[in-house]
């Protein structure tokens, strides 16, 4: 991996994704991108509620704002800045004010990886997570996305959550080509089922042959239930973990990882998530 980008919205940075694409960057020798996106329409305050009661004073007080706003984004490129000379990693910060969702997209087809916080929305209005942006990217991204939880710790454990699809086979690949350092790790391969007896992983036997070959320590768990089940399991692996899964995919719903999936598991677990599709 030789290429990270981070994305950042400048008028409400994010300590964590700065914390853990620096760190990785470190760790792997990569040139790290920050992407400072803002859209167009977006503001650090609600035009509404500015003006309101400023009649006549309503240029000037729109002028000042949109300063501040000027002045907030220059402060977190700064903090970006300073991060990377004190850490030693080689950086290059790119500046999009037009549609924010497809500049990322655009810069995610010249990136080995995408760092974001499952919060940004790059939008004053309040919305679940995930958000309509970080539902699109996730969707449509030309790399694989790394979410950050808010509190970082070590990873001790992968859990790669598996139904037998080429994207969640997909997603597993993925993550070992990028990461092959984390191949020591103990790992979990994570299945559920509803309503068969047969408890066995899908495609048992070549799961086995290629996990074998690349994570030494895995195990292997295949629950009855459902979706929930699936995130308590999750859950219940101990905080210092990763999810990798083969969610969000372009030309087809999963059986089992279909996009309320990941949402919930944004929602749900305070453990970072690796996504990527086929």
């Amino acid at each position: 991996m030789k290429k990270i980008i981070a994305a950042f919205d400048g008028l409400r940075f994010s300590e964590s994704t700065l914390e853990e694409a620096v760190k990785m960057a470190k760790q792997h020798d990569a040139h790290l991108v920050g992407v400072f996106l803002q859209e167009f329409t977006a503001r650090g305050f609600v035009v509404y509620e500015a003006l309101v009661g400023q009649a006549g004073k309503e240029k000037d007080l729109f002028e000042e704002l949109e300063k501040e706003d000027a002045t907030t984004c220059r402060a977190s490129i700064d903090t970006f800045e300073a991060a990377c000379q004190e850490a030693g990693v080689p950086y290059s910060i790119h500046k999009d004010r037009r549609s924010a969702r497809r500049e990322l997209l655009h810069e995610s087809a010249f990136a080995d990886l995408l760092i974001i916080d499952p919060n940004e929305t790059f939008s004053y209005i309040e919305q679940d997570i995930p958000g309509w942006f970080l539902r699109n990217i996730l969707h449509e991204a030309h790399c694989p996305v790394w979410l950050v939880s808010k509190k970082l710790q070590p990873v001790e454990k992968l859990i790669f959550l598996y139904d037998g699809s080429p994207s969640s086979m997909y997603a597993i690949k993925m993550f070992t080509y990028l990461f092959p350092d984390m191949s020591a790790r103990e790992a979990l391969v994570l299945s559920v089922k509803s309503g068969t007896l047969n408890m066995h992983v899908p495609d048992n036997k070549l799961v086995h042959e290629w996990m074998k070959r690349h994570y030494p320590r895995a195990g292997y768990k295949v629950a009855q239930g459902g979706e929930q089940e699936l995130i308590d399991l999750c859950r219940g692996q101990g905080p210092e973990v990763l999810v990798v899964a083969g969610a969000y995919e372009r030309s087809r719903v999963s059986n089992w990882l279909y996009p309320s999936l990941a949402d919930q598991l944004m929602r749900q677990l305070k453990a970072p998530l690796f996504i990527t599709h086929c």
